[in-house]
């Protein structure tokens, strides 16, 4: 009959560790693994940051001057400052739309389609504008065809006295506003041409190097511990 000392260590370990069973044993395994993932999901998906690929703004919907005709859409740039081409633009989505009338799209995805611009833009946090002597134009074609009359444009000329905003498909203008006043707003001749400036986010996010190691060694850590918990348990058995 062993001592009772022996027996008092037996009680004690029955007492606060019960036998695992083989599907106890299957279910904490199973819970480790359900826990790890999770835990690596949620601390990687914090690490990513977003990919800020730009500004976008929304292009001005000058009412007054495009008879009867609605603009709306967005303008995307590579980022603020001042150019004196199209170089920076990235992307545009503009449509016209008119009661009673087929709308008509400017876009970069379509299949013939480009924008053009020369003199003073400047791109701030906020606005697109143009300044005196500058020009930026918006040109579409339907694809296949080859007559340059069927080219559409929404152009707007800033030259003082000579300037003009146009929106132009179907070979014929649908608007033509001519002279100083051609478009608003305009102040001190500088045109703004699109407002509402916001970073434009890339649709794949950038996994932040920093954050992503702190991530994995968060996980790194729980797995740590759970193996030091298992040999525990071990030696308690033994």
């Amino acid at each position: 009959m062993p001592p009772n000392g022996v027996l008092d260590s037996i009680e004690r370990r029955q007492r606060f560790k019960p036998t695992e069973t083989g599907n106890y044993l299957h279910m904490t395994r199973r819970f480790r693994s359900v826990a790890i993932a999770a835990l690596a999901v949620f601390a990687l998906a914090g690490a990513t940051a977003p990919s800020f690929a730009g500004i976008t703004y929304n292009v001005t919907n000058d009412t007054a001057h495009q008879n009867g005709w609605s603009l709306n859409g967005t303008i995307t740039l590579s980022g603020t400052g001042t150019y004196s081409d199209e170089s920076a633009f990235t992307a545009w989505d503009i449509t016209a739309s008119k009661t009673g009338s087929p709308s008509h799209r400017f876009s970069n995805v379509l299949n013939v389609a480009w924008v053009s611009a020369a003199g003073t833009l400047v791109a701030t946090a906020s606005d697109l504008t143009l300044e005196g002597g500058s020009r930026l134009n918006f040109f579409s074609m339907p694809p296949n065809l080859g007559d340059l009359s069927y080219t559409s444009e929404v152009s707007w000329i800033n030259a003082g006295v000579n300037s003009y905003y146009k929106g132009r498909w179907g070979a014929s203008d649908q608007w033509l506003s001519e002279g100083a006043n051609a478009f608003s707003p305009s102040v001190d001749g500088i045109w703004t041409l699109a407002s509402g400036g916001r970073p434009s986010v890339d649709t794949v996010p950038e996994l932040d190097p920093a954050t992503g190691r702190s991530a994995l060694s968060l996980v790194a850590g729980v797995l740590a511990m759970i193996e030091q918990q298992r040999r525990r348990r071990a030696t308690l058995a033994t």
